[in-house]
């Protein structure tokens, strides 16, 4: 278990000097590096628990719930988050931050958004909760064995180790590197309210984009935002139960587009743009890291499918113009 410890600390040093450099890709590796140590650690103590919770003497009195820890030893890492709180190891707030910071790394990585304006305060964020987790945790047991190396990097915060002062040495490396995230810059809040204020400002410029180029006059900001959820739902599963309820199952389909038009119960009614301000009021104000992140995220996730279907709606309509301008130049 030392070693294991010891090889956490090797990660969460490099994490360090790849954040000191403030350079986006090595706040990406950081991110990895740090997003490694956490999932090992819940992983170690879900295998740690899985170990305490059987007693031969009473094989059916077990302290926690046996699917939650199976399910925790899994590949799903909100599941290790979630037996860490169930085991009061850590916090409710810093669990719900570790899922959200996990899916930074995960769509930085595999989906290829990028979160450059947000990314090095993110990094620094996740280190500092990696850093209480690691407090948190607490080994089945202690072990060291000849065979076990541990590197340079560990060994500046540990000195020789001492198998029976070993506990206490890690204790303090965890409250050492969390000195050192302390230290550095803290612009987390401010960094989400800029990136957040960024995605609105574009929405609102491209609702303008489709309001000023639509073929059809007197058209407001909320005809031109049911325009724009109206196609991506036409012949959906729940347009056509809509029809079918309402008797006009018949109809042509321009006649239906038309009913839906103006009957569908269509998600967004109304200018999102006043109300995503007030909640961008709301996370500057915000003081909380913890909180904040929670409102961005569940900012970005609730909005997103709109934003998308307005991005998607621009660049036909740009397309389209394109196509015009290029027919008329005899192109």
């Amino acid at each position: 278990m030392i070693q294991f410890l010891a090889d956490q600390i090797d990660q969460m040093d490099l994490a360090i000097d790849q954040l000191a450099m403030r350079d986006r890709n090595l706040d990406r590796f950081a991110i990895m590096l740090i997003d490694n140590v956490v999932e090992l650690t819940l992983h170690t103590h879900a295998e740690n628990l899985s170990y305490t919770s059987y007693s031969y003497l009473n094989p059916d009195k077990r302290p926690y719930d046996q699917k939650l820890i199976r399910d925790a030893l899994g590949q799903q890492f909100d599941r290790k988050v979630k037996l860490a709180k169930a085991s009061e190891m850590v916090q409710s707030e810093i669990c719900e931050s570790i899922n959200y910071l996990h899916s930074f790394r995960n769509t930085a990585y595999h989906s290829g958004r990028r979160h450059e304006g947000i990314l090095h305060a993110l990094a620094i964020f996740y280190f500092k909760n990696a850093c209480t987790v690691l407090q948190k945790f607490r080994p089945f047991v202690w072990s060291y064995g000849d065979s076990d190396k541990v590197s340079l990097r560990a060994m500046k915060y540990l000195g020789k180790i001492e198998f029976m002062a070993s506990q206490e040495g890690f204790g303090l490396a965890w409250k050492r590197m969390l000195e050192i995230a302390e230290s550095m810059e803290d612009s987390l809040i401010s960094d989400l309210h800029t990136d957040m204020s960024s995605t609105i400002e574009k929405t609102d410029k491209d609702i303008n984009f489709l309001l000023e180029n639509s073929t059809h006059h007197n058209e407001d900001r909320k005809t031109v935002l049911i325009e724009v959820q109206l196609w991506p739902a036409f012949h959906t599963a729940a347009t056509d139960d809509f029809l079918e309820r309402a008797g006009h199952t018949t109809l042509s389909d321009r006649e239906k587009i038309d009913y839906l038009r103006a009957n569908y119960n269509w998600p967004l009614k109304s200018d999102p743009i006043p109300s995503w301000r007030n909640r961008l009021q709301s996370l500057r104000n915000e003081k909380n890291p913890h909180r904040a992140l929670k409102k961005y995220c569940d900012f970005h996730t609730q909005t997103e499918q709109i934003r998308m279907e307005i991005r998607e709606a621009v660049f036909q309509l740009d397309s389209h113009i394109q196509n015009e301008i290029d027919y008329y130049r005899g192109k």
